[in-house]
């Protein structure tokens, strides 16, 4: 990342932060996914259960490994061996002690907006675990909460469709997303967090450094 890009960045995260926080977040500025999970770390009692979401970043940063190194009780859907399992481990995620997940995208008026298939993940976020850790980079902060409904559906809905290997949707066919009800429709959830209803709740790490998709 160029010097001018990171300033830039650095400054938004700044007045970003005092946004996230009169909506009741914690707003944490990291410069990298590593200084983010190392803080991560530290906020999370080891004696404590951990739950997640499918999350690139969140995979990226290996904290989950790190939370096994360190014989963290963790709620993992990747350890099961069959669909009901794993359907059964998700809802226990939903009363792990800490929830790992991204964000979608952020307004600049800092709300966050997440698409989800499932919908496990923004269900985790909005109610449940006492604590939710959320990984978000500077660079998924889009505008307003229009601009940033747009660039969810139309860019970051799309990508993970690829990376998931589905066949059917318009995503896939086209590279754009056709506002599908398919069976594979990755956008059957669309959820706004305006604002944390209990305070310190959900900790936003807001990473200057371009990662996720």
């Amino acid at each position: 990342m160029k010097d001018y890009q990171r300033e830039r960045y650095n400054a938004a995260a700044l007045t970003l932060s005092k946004k996230l926080e009169r909506r009741n977040f914690v707003a944490i500025i990291c410069q990298n996914l590593t200084a983010a999970k190392n803080q991560a770390l530290e906020l999370i009692d080891q004696d404590k259960s951990v739950g997640f979401g499918g999350s690139i970043t969140v995979e990226q940063s290996g904290i989950i490994d790190e939370l096994y190194q360190r014989n963290q009780k963790m709620i993992d859907r990747e350890k099961t061996s069959s669909a009901e399992e794993r359907h059964q481990v998700m809802k226990q995620a939903l009363t792990a002690d800490y929830f790992l997940t991204s964000i979608n995208g952020v307004t600049e008026d800092g709300e966050l907006v997440n698409i989800d298939s499932v919908g496990n993940r923004v269900a985790a976020l909005t109610f449940g675990p006492d604590k939710v850790l959320a990984f978000v980079s500077m660079r998924k902060v889009y505008g307003n909460l229009a601009t940033t409904l747009e660039m969810v559906r139309k860019n970051t809905a799309p990508l993970n469709a690829h990376r998931l290997g589905l066949e059917k949707t318009p995503c896939i066919k086209r590279g754009n997303c056709g506002d599908c009800l398919q069976s594979e429709c990755i956008c059957n959830t669309i959820a706004v967090t305006r604002r944390s209803m209990s305070k310190e709740r959900i900790i936003v790490f807001l990473i200057i450094d371009e990662i996720g998709l």
